[in-house]
């Protein structure tokens, strides 16, 4: 079979890549999404995150016919030879998965479903999800047979906003298939927007399983640098340094400590894991353990930063507090899952004034927030008691240490991501403390 005509279902900071990449590739891409809103601004050449995709590239592509738009998903997916569901796997207040939108698109796909379609699962899920979720809901509603009637394949998306060098292109993508014969077809329709080879499995569940363990190691890693910063903050030498001189040796893998890990993967994908084991008799350890020391970091910048007003004789209560970002990573406006929120609820607790300010995240989002939005660094940053480097922005990497002199009245600093340079902070009469 060959694919020519896709849909691709969910049009965020995953999918809407996706889209351009196989529109790109030439084939021809209707892009889903349920939001109206969404299709409406994209389907008028505009992109809905124009610091990754340009809207020059969104109008481009509209105007060849490669890349369309709609609401409407049975239409979508009666108009393609196959389907990729690229939407969000949150988890509830319980630490659970959350499948319902992948429950919802699943349905939506299943209206517009017939003989001899391709359907793929990108979005992150514990080992099962494919088969257990996604293949049952087609097969009930259709009367289709997955294998013989139609494809159903797994491939991890593996987009990372903001990274230039691991583009989609980039990208080794791993499939895994119901049958061999749609293994091939998967493989082949997945190749065409990569320039590695695909590497295909044995089964859904193992394209599954990896995708969950990449994210999950990444966690753990970053895990034991934060923890090992709270163990070098006791004992007054600076973690970096440490980590630095490790790194001396060969087999060292370096990993810098920082606010905590956000995003749509690395805080919620662990807990996809660790519901399955707990599902089948095991309870992990050393996951949940890494997960408890990346959230409790927000926690830590708070009582940095009480540490440094206290030291500053200056309380808590009533300081006028900012934070530089407000996204979870540099350069980009997904807030998703953001330390910031944590820390910003840290300091609310503590009753200190906080505000924030982020060239990237759009304000309704940062409303939401019950905060202080300033509207550019210069009004942020006047008449503050304490200023925290949270995001790795481009435009907090070289700060003005001389107009944060002559406009933070308490000059304390707590910088997540030693930015400022420690001896010219001191230079100036800060107290700058780091992680």
């Amino acid at each position: 079979m060959k694919i020519e005509s896709i849909c691709i279902v969910g049009l965020g900071y995953v999918g809407l890549p996706t889209a351009v990449a196989f529109a790109d590739a030439g084939f021809n891409v209707i892009g889903a999404d349920v939001a109206e809103n969404k299709i409406t601004t994209l389907s008028s050449g505009r992109s809905t995150i124009p610091e990754i995709i340009a809207d020059e590239k969104i109008d481009s592509l509209g105007s060849s016919g490669k890349l369309s738009f709609t609401a409407d998903v049975p239409q979508a997916v009666r108009d393609s030879d196959a389907i990729l569901i690229t939407v969000p796997t949150p988890v509830d207040s319980s630490k659970n998965p959350d499948l319902h939108y992948i429950e919802s698109a699943t349905e939506s796909i299943a209206k517009g479903m017939g003989n001899g379609k391709l359907v793929v699962l990108e979005s992150t899920v514990y080992p099962g999800v494919t088969e257990e979720v996604v293949q049952p809901i087609i097969e009930k509603t259709t009367g289709l047979k997955a294998g013989s009637d139609f494809g159903l394949a797994y491939c991890p998306e593996r987009y990372n906003p903001g990274d230039e060098e691991h583009t989609i292109e980039n990208m080794t993508r791993v499939v895994g298939a119901i049958n061999d014969e749609w293994l091939a077809v998967a493989s082949e329709m997945y190749s065409k927007i990569t320039k590695q080879p695909v590497h295909m499995v044995s089964s859904i569940k193992t394209a599954e399983a990896a995708k969950v363990i990449e994210n999950t190691q990444r966690d753990l890693n970053i895990g034991l640098a934060n923890e090992l910063a709270l163990i070098f903050d006791k004992i007054g030498i600076d973690t970096r340094e440490v980590i630095r001189a490790a790194a001396t040796k060969w087999n060292f893998h370096v990993y810098w400590p920082g606010p905590g890990v956000g995003g749509h993967c690395l805080p919620v994908d662990p807990y996809y894991l660790v519901y399955k084991a707990r599902q089948l008799g095991y309870s992990p350890k050393i996951i949940t353990a890494g997960r408890e020391i990346n959230d409790y970091m927000a926690n830590f910048v708070v009582s940095l930063v009480d540490r440094a007003l206290n030291e500053k004789e200056k309380s808590m209560k009533n300081s006028r507090v900012v934070i530089l970002g407000a996204s979870y990573k540099g350069n980009v406006a997904d807030a998703r899952e953001t330390p910031a929120k944590r820390i910003v609820a840290g300091l609310k607790e503590k009753d200190a004034e906080a505000i924030i300010y982020d060239p990237l995240v759009e304000k309704e989002e940062l409303q939401s927030w019950g905060i202080k939005i300033a509207d550019t660094l210069d009004e942020a940053i006047s008449g503050a008691d304490c200023v925290i480097v949270h995001s790795d922005h481009d435009e907090f990497k070289n700060l003005d240490l001389d107009k944060l002199a002559s406009s933070v009245r308490t000059k304390t600093l707590v910088d997540t991501r030693a930015f400022i340079d420690q001896k010219a902070a001191q230079e100036r009469g800060f107290l700058l403390l780091r992680i």
